[in-house]
């Protein structure tokens, strides 16, 4: 009997631990409901008012209705919460919370509440602490607007396909071969930002949700790409097609020609992502295009690689282009509106630009006959200012050769007697000679500057943006495409160009076999110590020169502000929804580079027998108006159509003017509190 009475009275004390234990933790779940709502309770005070004295107020008023007699709340706390933001230190049973909480913070967006109590005992004979230790944080929850900047190019033809693939492989060294299906499927696929950030954490060993070290972590070109064939092959998983295809396997032809040394990079330097982003406001989309030709204009910032690009422009053969990025593009950025509009440039800001792009052409101009025989016609109708020009300014005594010399000239002095010697003026087109034209065309940019969410019908975003201003440059970097090269891309400024001989001036000796009063005949060039018939293979002592040269003839952006508003929805959608795209009405800066040229400089310079142009002539230039006059219209007809056709479709190509591409927007504009922690 004895046993089974203490068998009894243990089942017993172990129910009624059983039930102290039970009541314990009932009593816990109690307490965290009570500082869920108070945490609540107390957020919704402080949006409404902004006053942390009603918001706790608040607090304490909901925990009182709904924790026993007896029982109360911590002094709520107001401050800032932030996802990923380092938690304020804590003690006793609080100690190592990580709520993302800092107590006192700004702006003030969150509450937290905190309970240490200890419930009514069932058992009061049972020892031991009961204290329960619960938390709750609740914060505003937080507007979230997002731009892109997206390619106006829509659709890529057969001929359009040669160019990105020698811009875009160049740019990473390689050769790529894209046909213009994967190109299309490249302009014609979105992808999910959050899923990519996830896809990537994943390959960087990162743990999900902590996007700002995604953000910040060292990446290879590869891994990038990468993270975006997971997405996709995941998409066409779910939905097979086409489309997604042909996305896939322009991502994988483009990881293949990576040639350039794999500098590590940073996914946050191209997309722009507020510190502490909720991974709702990553539910935005982004064009697949846009991504990969922003991993590739990053890459290429990181190295010493520059496109390769061989045109056909009519009447100029084949003309060599050089691209390289100096500064990648940031495509897309998403963040609280509210905190931007306290520093729209500031740490906070939503900001978007385009590529800054450095861009040389080379064209050699002296195997072109059109524009041979356009400056030697211009020349020899201009022989007698030439002259006088010449013995002004170096002080010689040189005669004006009549005609041009494919036929005779008229006898320079009125010679009587035995033939005589002259030294005649002569003036022809540089050998070789090649034009470098530089093009730098600025990043482009997008900004939220204001917003208003009355509701979620009824907001706006203020987008103030700026098209890229475009320098031109055009002179010479190098005696050849590559010592240009160089020296084009290597600084962080660009170096000013050296002028380009266009024409040089200089004079021949010239002795007639015989003379009839004014009239000479059988005219004979000295070519060393004999006489020959033949003009263009005498001897041509150069004296001086007309050279080319553009420095910092720059082409303005303009500015604009965008404006983004609902009440139609689709006019500025949800977060997760496409973007509204708006174009910058601007005007068009390729025709204001054209009409530039006409601004060309063609001064005149001091040479010698090397070719190497010397001092320039200031005083003296009066005299050849008429000529420089016909050559600038002659090398403006040269370079129009070289700029016209080239630029236009490079500069959409790289997306660096935002006059070429739209601006994007989205706001979510969300209301009232929600649990943090």
């Amino acid at each position: 009997m004895i046993v089974i009475a203490a068998i009894a009275m243990s089942l017993i004390v172990i129910a009624l631990i059983g039930t102290e234990l039970g009541y314990h933790f009932f009593m816990k779940r109690e307490f965290q409901k009570a500082a869920d709502l108070a945490a609540l309770a107390g957020t919704q005070k402080l949006a409404a008012t902004n006053n942390c004295g009603l918001a706790a107020s608040a607090a304490s008023t909901n925990a009182g209705q709904n924790l026993p007699a007896g029982i109360a709340i911590n002094a709520p706390e107001c401050g800032n919460w932030q996802a990923g933001q380092a938690s304020a230190g804590s003690t006793g049973c609080f100690a190592g919370t990580d709520d993302h909480f800092l107590p006192g913070g700004t702006p003030l967006n969150a509450v937290r509440v905190r309970i240490t109590q200890s419930p009514p005992a069932l058992l009061g004979f049972l020892s031991g602490d009961r204290t329960i230790c619960v938390q709750a944080v609740a914060a505003q929850q937080q507007p979230q607007a997002a731009l892109n900047i997206r390619s106006t190019l829509a659709v890529v033809d057969a001929s359009q396909s040669p160019l990105l693939n020698a811009v875009i492989g160049g740019l990473l060294g390689g050769n790529l071969n894209l046909g213009f299906a994967g190109w299309n499927g490249l302009l014609n696929t979105n992808i999910s930002l959050l899923e990519y950030l996830d896809a990537l954490a994943v390959k960087l060993n990162i743990s999900a949700g902590n996007y700002d070290s995604v953000l910040q972590t060292e990446v290879t070109t590869g891994q990038l790409l990468e993270a975006a064939i997971t997405v996709l092959q995941r998409q066409n998983a779910a939905t097979p097609g086409a489309t997604l295809d042909a996305a896939i396997n322009a991502i994988g032809a483009i990881i293949a020609q990576i040639k350039i040394s794999p500098t590590p990079l940073k996914l946050g330097e191209l997309l722009n992502l507020q510190s502490g982003t909720p991974a709702a406001g990553l539910e935005a989309t982004l064009q697949v295009f846009k991504l990969v030709e922003g991993v590739v204009q990053l890459a290429n910032s990181h190295s010493a690689a520059a496109a390769t690009v061989n045109l056909p422009i009519p009447g100029l053969g084949s003309v060599l282009v050089k691209t390289k990025v100096i500064e990648p593009p940031q495509v897309s950025a998403i963040g609280n509106p509210a905190l931007a509009q306290l520093d729209p440039l500031g740490p906070d800001q939503i900001f978007v630009r385009t590529a800054q792009i450095r861009t040389l052409i080379s064209v050699e101009i002296g195997g072109i006959t059109s524009v041979v025989n356009d400056l030697l016609n211009a020349i020899f109708a201009q022989l007698a200012p030439i002259t006088t020009f010449i013995n002004d300014v170096l002080h010689l005594n040189l005669v004006q050769a009549v005609g041009n010399f494919l036929g005779g000239v008229a006898c320079p002095l009125p010679l009587l007697g035995p033939c005589r010697s002259a030294t005649a003026i002569y003036a022809k087109v540089a050998p070789a000679t090649h034009i470098d034209v530089g093009i730098e065309a600025a990043s482009g940019q997008a900004y939220v500057f204001n917003y208003s969410c009355a509701s979620e019908l009824n907001k706006s975003l203020i987008v103030p943006a700026k098209t890229a201003a475009v320098t031109i440059y055009a002179g010479r970097w190098g005696v050849d495409a590559a010592s240009a090269e160089a020296a084009f891309f290597s600084p962080p400024k660009i170096p000013k160009a050296d002028p380009v001989s266009l024409i040089e001036i200089g004079n021949q000796t010239v002795k007639p076999d015989a003379c009839l009063l004014t009239l000479c005949s059988g005219l004979n060039w000295k070519k060393g110590s004999t006489w020959i018939a033949d003009r263009k293979m005498a001897d041509f002592a150069l004296e001086a020169a007309l050279g080319l040269r553009i420095n910092s003839l720059e082409v303005a952006g303009t500015s604009e502000n965008l404006t983004f508003q609902s009440p139609i929805p689709e006019n500025l959608p949800e977060i997760s929804q496409q973007p509204y795209y708006q174009s910058i009405s601007a005007t068009n800066i390729l025709g204001n580079l054209a009409a530039s040229l006409s601004n060309i400089e063609i001064l005149s310079y001091k040479s010698t027998s090397s070719g190497i142009l010397g001092n320039l002539l200031f005083d003296t230039t009066s005299l050849l108006n008429s000529v420089v006059s016909q050559l600038t219209t002659i090398v403006s007809n040269l370079l129009s159509p070289l700029l016209d056709p080239l630029v236009n479709f490079l500069l959409q190509t790289l997306g660096v003017n935002v006059a070429a591409t739209e601006v994007g927007a989205r706001l979510s504009c969300k209301q009232g509190a929600e649990l943090v922690y």
